[in-house]
């Protein structure tokens, strides 16, 4: 009869920048636990800067499995829904069949998919609101939250690297995107986000009131990707409160990319146009158009995630 394992999983990331992928980026740990019976076989932790909250998962999962020897039946808890769907819906299999076309984190699921090749086990994926108050899972908690609280780890993402979903930087960049005011946010302002289930795929974008939270513009794509809905998102915004003639002094975005592409009037996504997605380049042209005719005062400025955590428009899924 084969053992009933635990895996305990827990991500932590302190996000500081959303790069050209767009994922947001920061200082990450992992934190895993394993038991059995209610009794503790493992733990493991570990850091990285300059990484992201899903591929500490993925790390997770991977090092929690590389320490199962004997053929079980495994249980894996994290809180990631991205990853619990990539493993428990098959998608994993299907990128692989694909050659991983236009995916990020493929050297981790690489890694990830070796490892569930070479062992027999049983393995089901379920998120950790089941078990969050379980002694292991806050423990896997803690152990990843420690972890990316040090300084001086290593860096898992490169700067400038083109390949496996990998930061690829962006040269036209300005130096003024970064522009923070003071040491804290101007709460007269409004802020929008955007937000893709799996990128690309699904995207919403909103815009709140930085005080109040209210939403005050909203849209919905059925596939597009997380910065060109930054960027119709901040363009709609401009758009919307011109049409209104209502002053807008600050915008805040978390999107470097998003920025730079409405300061250089494009749109320069490598996304390509189909049938599927035929409205949306509708609207990128649309907005293109409206920032060549149009002028605009608004000061748009770089969310600082580091210092002031989540946009107040974030969605709550990275």
């Amino acid at each position: 009869m084969t053992e009933e394992i635990k895996i305990y999983v827990y991500g932590s990331c302190h996000f500081s920048e959303r790069l050209n992928n767009d994922d947001a980026v920061g200082t990450g740990g992992y934190g895993i636990v394993i038991s059995s019976n209610d009794k503790q076989l493992d733990q493991i932790s570990g850091g990285f800067s300059f990484t992201t909250n899903a591929r500490m998962d993925i790390i997770g999962i991977t090092e929690g499995l590389k320490r199962i020897k004997e053929p079980s039946n495994i249980v894996v808890y994290l809180s990631n829904g991205y990853v619990i769907d990539t493993l428990a819906k098959g998608w994993l299999e299907k990128w692989k069949k694909k050659g991983f076309k236009k995916k990020k984190h493929v050297d981790l699921w690489k890694e990830l998919d070796k490892v569930l090749q070479e062992n027999t086990h049983t393995i089901s994926y379920k998120h950790s609101k089941d078990v969050k108050f379980s002694k292991d899972f806050q423990l896997a908690e803690q152990l990843g939250k420690t972890m990316s609280g040090k300084k001086n780890l290593p860096n898992d993402l490169k700067p400038h690297d083109n390949g496996d979903g990998l930061f690829e930087a962006t040269s036209e960049i300005q130096t003024d995107i970064l522009e923070i005011e003071d040491d804290k946010p101007i709460l007269d302002s409004i802020c929008v986000d955007a937000s893709t289930i799996e990128n690309p795929g699904v995207t919403e974008y909103r815009g709140v009131d930085t005080r109040t939270r209210k939403i005050i513009l909203q849209r919905e794509y059925d596939e597009a990707t997380n910065n060109i809905g930054e960027f119709l998102a901040i363009v709609h915004a401009l758009a919307l409160y011109k049409k209104q003639e209502k002053e807008l002094k600050i915008l805040y975005s978390d999107s470097v990319n998003a920025i730079s592409w409405v300061r250089q009037k494009k749109c320069k996504t490598k996304y390509e146009k189909t049938e599927n997605n035929s409205k949306l380049f509708e609207d990128i042209q649309r907005a293109v158009s409206w920032l060549e005719n149009n002028s605009y005062d608004t000061k748009i400025l770089k969310w600082n995630t580091g210092a002031w955590g989540q946009i107040p428009a974030d969605y709550g899924r990275k």
